[in-house]
Formats: structure tokens, sequence, C-alpha cells
């Protein structure tokens, strides 16, 4: 029996956003409990102790998840403040000792991390997930497709992982590798509609490879119990106001795929894993590579050429100011990554680095 596909409101929108625990004294990744949040449903720790992740309810505005979104974080942080701690955004620690991290209390990590071993520790890395109403698995589906040619801009836009073990790793974005380790990572099959799809999961299911969906660590995948998409490729941005605006453009994309549907056309997966490590190494600086046309351009030529085309779309003020926002932000060509490079350039140690970090989590973005 195919898997059941819960209809939602086409276009709605909510995202997670996994923040980082720090101690309020060296600001390394501290595993202390953050207690007393309220409803679980919106506040939890992920894989490990010191990864607190936001769940936003459902939402068409992008001003209330941006509300929710900052009383969330505001309500963490006066948790964490009660135990010496803080929150900050950001794809990776700078200096994490990945030996140090310790596994959540949950019965689905624990199995991961018996599983994996190692590789569950190594994957304290900070993303946020982005999911968009879809009405069906076949809309959903081709939606997971058709938004993979803009994957690159996603991972340029959040980029903000530039270090590893207090090293620069000269990457925009280098959270991939704690995850690129794990079955089913990165990029989707090719498996174009919901009856595909139900199969692959069920002759998985069957063979012990997966237990449900969660265990499909694709760059965006169908959700069925949410009706919805997720794309899970971006870092979590250093301010909430940014990732908003993720939202918005990513809902802005969908709304100009989705009316503008043609067929998938099946492409070889190397020229998607060639523009997004090119993204994960440069950045808005990236080449891109259209595999329909072979014709190479900077990648922020790719973001500029989508914006004009998505002004068609943006009907709602909010939804300009996004591309406006946007813009702004790829022209000035300074990433969250550049941003904390600059810091550490400047002579700034990397706890007081972090501090600032903290300090800048609820503040408007540039």
């Amino acid at each position: 029996m195919p898997l059941t596909f819960k209809r939602s409101e086409r276009l709605s929108i909510g995202t997670e956003i996994e923040l980082q625990l720090v101690d309020d004294e060296r600001y390394d990744l501290t595993d202390r409990v953050v207690s007393a949040v309220g409803d679980r449903r919106r506040v939890k720790h992920e894989l490990t102790k010191s990864m607190v992740e936001l769940n936003s309810s459902v939402h068409r505005d992008l001003d209330e998840l941006h509300a929710e979104l900052r009383a969330l974080t505001e309500t963490v942080r006066r948790s964490a403040q009660r135990q010496s701690c803080d929150v900050c955004g950001g794809g990776r620690h700078l200096s994490n000792d990945w030996r140090k991290q310790v596994i959540s209390d949950s019965a689905r990590y624990r199995q991961l991390a018996s599983r994996f071993g190692y590789l569950s520790k190594l994957a304290c890395v900070f993303g946020q997930h982005i999911h968009l109403g879809v009405n069906d698995g076949d809309e959903a589906m081709y939606l997971c497709h058709a938004l993979t040619p803009y994957f690159p801009q996603l991972i340029a836009l959040s980029a903000s992982s530039p270090l590893y073990q207090g090293v620069d790793t000269h990457f925009a974005s280098s959270r991939f590798s704690a995850q690129n380790s794990f079955p089913n990572y990165g990029c989707l099959e090719h498996i174009y509609s919901w009856c595909e799809f139900s199969a692959y999961y069920e002759r998985l299911n069957a063979a012990g490879v997966i237990e449900n969906v969660k265990d499909i660590y694709w760059d965006a995948r169908p959700k069925p119990e949410l009706g919805t998409v997720e794309i899970r490729i971006c870092d979590t941005p250093l301010r909430l106001s940014h990732a908003v605006r993720l939202v918005g453009y990513c809902r802005l994309l969908a709304d100009f795929l989705l009316r503008r549907r043609t067929p998938i056309a099946p492409e070889y997966d190397a020229f998607t894993h060639y523009n997004k490590i090119n993204a994960y190494r440069s950045g808005f600086a990236a080449e891109y590579v259209d595999s329909a046309t072979l014709r190479r351009s900077s990648l922020t030529a790719h973001i500029l050429h989508t914006l004009e085309a998505l002004s068609s779309c943006a009907e709602r003020q909010e939804d300009r100011a996004v591309l406006q926002a946007i813009e702004r932000h790829v022209r000035q060509g300074i990433s969250d990554s550049e941003h904390i490079r600059q810091m550490l350039h400047n002579g700034l140690p990397q706890a007081q680095v972090i501090k600032r970090l903290c300090d800048e989590l609820l503040q408007p973005a540039s």
C-alpha cells in the first residue's frame, strides 16, 4: 500500500533552525540541557546535546514566522542563561572537538550513534531546514527535482561554516563534510512520481535499509506526514532575520516553478555535484554550469538572473522586500562566512567572535 501524503496548503511555510549551545565563559559547545522551554514540539535537543532545534509552526506570513522564531529564541536564551550558556547561529562551531560531543537522550539518536559510531559526533553541525506546503506527493517530487539547480544559490546565501576545529577550511560552507558519509545523503534518486517514491520507500524499508522517511537524507525530500517539501541544504544563518529571508526566497522559487511547471529532464548527477562543491568552496564567487545549455557563468550572475525572473511572482510587499534584500546581500558579496573571517582577520579571538555571534542572532540582517 503506497505511503499516504497529507495534503497541505500550497506554499505554506515553516522552518527548523539548529542553534549552537555554548557556555558563556570559553564559548565552547556545551552539553547542558536546556529545560523549561515550553512546548517540546517547538524546541528540542537535536542529535547532540549542544544542538538546540527550533521548530516553527505553519505560516503564510513571513513577519509572523519571524515573530515566532524570535519568541522561541528568547525563551531558549533565558533558559540557557540560567545555566551560564547562550545560543548562536552558524553552520559549524569554530573550534569544536567532535570527541567531546554527547549524544542526546532520544531512542532514535541513541540508535543512530550505535549504528554510525564516531560519524554521529562528527555530524555536530548546524543547518536550517525549510518546509514548503504542497497539494500532493507528485507535486512534492516535482519540486524536489525542480529546485535542485538552485541549491548552489542556497548554499552560497546561507554559508556560515568557514572553520573546522579552529582551522580555516578555505570553504564558504564546510558543514557538508560532516554529513556526506551517511547513506542516502545528498542528491535525489531519479524518482519522479509519488508512486515511484512509495515503491522506493517500501523496498528499502522491507530490506531493513531504512526504517522511515527520516532515514532519507536528500538535499530536498518529501515529508508525507506534514504535506511538505523539506529543503535541507542550508547552513544555519548567523541572524534569524536572514533565515526568514531564505524561507521567503524558497517560497518564491517554488511558486515560480509551479506556475511554469515543465517536465523534469533527467540529468547527470555530476552536474549537480560540480555546482554544489563550487558553491561550498567559493560561495558567491563560484562558477556555475547550466546543465541544459552547458553555459558557464558566475553563481552571482545566476542568482541575479533568478531574482529578475522571480519578480513576476512577487505580488506581496513582503515578497518584493525579500528579493530586494537578497539582491543587496549578493551584490555586497559578504557572506556570513566572510563576516566571521573578517572578525578573525581583525585580530578578534575565536571565543570573542562566538560571543559576537550570540549577540547578532536577533539583530536585523544587513
